[in-house]
């Protein structure tokens, strides 16, 4: 995926993850993206935190772009 950009939030498949994150980038590399995870499912939750919400992802599986809103109060 070539659109991939830093600040922006997608759907990805984490390396050594079960299910599916919602993530921003934090830094593009040659085969794979640097992740902050943003939501994950619970049966994922420890390896998220036992890595410090930080994974990579190969670009092959990213998977959409998320749109991550704030709400105006």
């Amino acid at each position: 995926m070539e659109n991939i950009k830093i600040g922006n939030s997608y759907q990805c498949q984490a390396i050594g993850l079960e299910k599916e994150v919602i993530g921003v980038v934090e830094q593009l590399y040659n085969n794979t993206v640097l992740i902050n995870v943003v939501s994950c499912d619970p049966i994922d939750r420890p390896t998220v935190i036992e890595l410090q919400n930080r994974l990579l992802v190969k670009y092959e599986d990213v998977v959409i772009e998320e749109v991550v809103g704030v709400t105006a109060s």
